[in-house]
């Protein structure tokens, strides 16, 4: 099959590395005699922008068309979050395949669905995939709001979004991407969070299920494994698995929440007392409270909750087992 890529480039990602790595992915898909044309992400939102744009573009065409119709993004997770939401946002009835190559951050996504996180093997598997990959993603309605959006990889409400945030926010975070330092940034920003932020109010609602937490801390919708750039946040998650998984981590004194870390870290919190876990296909969650969001590593803003996660199927032009 003759595929035809889509190249939404963000050279942004990575703290600007990704402007410098260019050329070399570039130089490989010439030499590989890839068709492909690039549009460049210039900023927040325009990569969902060009995804929509293309998607429209080619709303008659058929799966069976050839060259097949590919968007590759390449970038971190909030690249593939953008593009996926602009095709999402598309509805066409013959969805066009997303591709990632994950040159970002955190590629959380990459190592959700067990793609390498080095390029050059990653895009042999994406250039190399013979046909589509159907996997889970989330989506979420926001009754406050009246918003709705995917996410690949999970929303999370509290200390996580509260870390993305501030990391963000940090005037080192861009020079120590360029180093290949970019956990440090994160790791500051969770030091500093840690004694900032404060427990909130929250109600899960699954099925005819209503749990109340009023000192919720940390509180994470995931589609897969990881967060935060390699945290296994819930090990077992699958996008395979039509199901979304909720984690949901009580406030505690300073010397808990370390020894929470530390089991975080070794993949064994879920045993913990002040931990919960949910898995379902849908999920609500109310939090009466001013909290910081985020999805996919990017900033959703500070906002009260009512929302509602529910999961979908998307074609992604990857195969991992290469």
């Amino acid at each position: 099959m003759s595929v035809s890529y889509y190249i939404i480039l963000n050279e942004f990602a990575g703290g600007g590395s990704v402007k410098t790595l260019w050329p070399e992915i570039k130089a490989e898909l010439d030499k590989r005699q890839v068709d492909y044309k690039i549009a460049r992400s210039n900023y927040s939102g325009h990569a969902q922008l060009l995804a929509n744009q293309f998607a429209k573009a080619h709303a008659d065409d058929a799966p069976s068309k050839q060259p097949r119709q590919v968007i590759l993004a390449v970038g971190g997770d909030g690249t593939l979050h953008q593009a996926i939401s602009g095709l999402v946002d598309a509805h066409l009835e013959h969805p066009i395949p997303v591709a990632y190559l994950p040159v970002g951050s955190g590629n959380d996504f990459a190592r959700g669905i067990k793609m390498s996180i080095n390029w050059h093997e990653a895009l042999n598997q994406i250039l190399d995939c013979t046909a589509e990959n159907w996997l889970t993603v989330g989506t979420y309605f926001d009754t406050n709001k009246q918003t709705h959006g995917v996410f690949t990889n999970n929303v999370g409400i509290g200390f996580d979004a509260a870390v993305v945030t501030s990391a963000n926010g940090t005037q080192t975070k861009s020079l120590l991407n360029r180093l290949h330092l970019g956990a440090l940034s994160y790791l500051a920003a969770i030091i500093g969070v840690v004694y900032n932020q404060e427990a909130f109010p929250l109600t899960v609602h699954i099925g005819q299920r209503r749990d109340i937490y009023a000192h919720a801390y940390l509180v994470t919708v995931t589609n897969h494994p990881y967060f935060g750039g390699g945290v296994k946040i819930m090990p077992p998650a699958s996008v395979n698995d039509p199901n979304l998984d909720l984690v949901v981590i009580e406030k505690a004194n300073i010397f808990k929440l370390l020894f929470i870390s530390l089991m975080l870290s070794m993949g064994k919190h879920l045993k913990l007392k002040s931990v919960h876990h949910y898995h379902n296909s849908k999920i609500h969650l109310i939090v009466p409270s001013i909290e910081y969001g985020q999805i996919d590593g990017e900033e959703m803003g500070g906002r009260y909750w009512d929302t509602y996660f529910e999961t979908n199927q998307y074609p992604f032009w990857i195969d991992p087992t290469i």
